[in-house]
């Protein structure tokens, strides 16, 4: 009897602890379950959290950046080697001319043009236009189909090449646009940014605006794939306006105008 009661005694006494050790452990399951790093485990069960589905969000499109290359034309020297007009044709032309001087200014051409550009190159990167420049310096040599494969090259959404007019009578004078010829396919789009610009110079800048030509024998057009325009930005060889084209304040207010027609035709694109 005492052998039965020593082994009841042992069976309890296991049976206890393994309540005890039972029990523990659900305290302990139950202290890890009441919170997760510090939240509530039924604010974690009930709080629905954003699904983000990974397919949709990859095709979404991304805002494109509007890039818009200026070529100042001319260089410090004259290229006299000639190149091929256009790709369709085995008519030559020389790679980069001389250009026009101030009458009264005695400025080079290729000086006022990198002038405007960089002025221009500020006005359209405060607006949030991505530009690129042909060239940032006088002493270069790249040839007008070069300038043009460059902006072809970077897929420009438009190029504005940056000249001033020169003629024999000292009278001429006026801001004027010129397009590729209506044969180019490229010449619709180059012929409404045109018009925008033609039309904002006329209204902001209060100066004489010649309008727009077109041109079937300029290298930079024929060779270029993406829209492209040419702004003859006045006479240097008319002594009035020579001499305005070296204010700041003048070639600022044109380039203004500009750059709002430049903002209007990327809205239309």
């Amino acid at each position: 009897m005492k052998g039965w009661y020593s082994l009841l005694l042992v069976v309890l006494v296991c049976l206890a602890w393994a309540f005890m050790l039972g029990v523990d452990r659900e305290s302990n399951n139950e202290l890890v379950e009441e919170s997760y790093e510090g939240i509530p485990v039924k604010e974690l069960k009930t709080k629905e959290l954003p699904v983000v589905d990974k397919k949709e969000e990859a095709q979404q499109p991304t805002k494109k950046s509007f890039i818009v290359y200026l070529d100042p034309g001319h260089q410090a020297r004259a290229n006299t080697i000639h190149e091929r007009v256009s790709p369709y044709s085995n008519e030559t032309k020389m790679k980069v001319t001389g250009g026009t001087t101030g009458v009264v200014t005695r400025k080079p051409e290729y000086v006022l043009n990198l002038e405007a550009a960089f002025l221009l190159e500020e006005l359209l990167t405060e607006k949030g236009f991505e530009v690129y420049l042909t060239r940032s310096a006088h002493d270069v040599d790249i040839s007008n189909k070069e300038r043009a494969e460059m902006a072809n090259e970077k897929k420009a959404d438009l190029v504005i090449r940056l000249h001033a007019d020169g003629a024999e009578n000292p009278n001429v004078s006026g801001f004027g646009v010129l397009v590729p010829s209506k044969k180019q396919a490229i010449s619709k789009q180059s012929e409404s940014a045109a018009t925008l610009i033609v039309s904002e110079v006329k209204k902001q800048s209060g100066m004489k605006v010649n309008g727009i030509r077109y041109r079937s024998d300029l290298t930079g057009f024929n060779w270029s794939t993406v829209p492209v325009v040419l702004l003859e930005m006045g006479y240097m060889t008319n002594p009035t306006e020579d001499q305005k084209l070296s204010n700041p304040a003048y070639l600022e207010g044109m380039l203004q105008a500009v750059t709002t027609g430049v903002e209007k035709y990327a809205a239309l694109q």
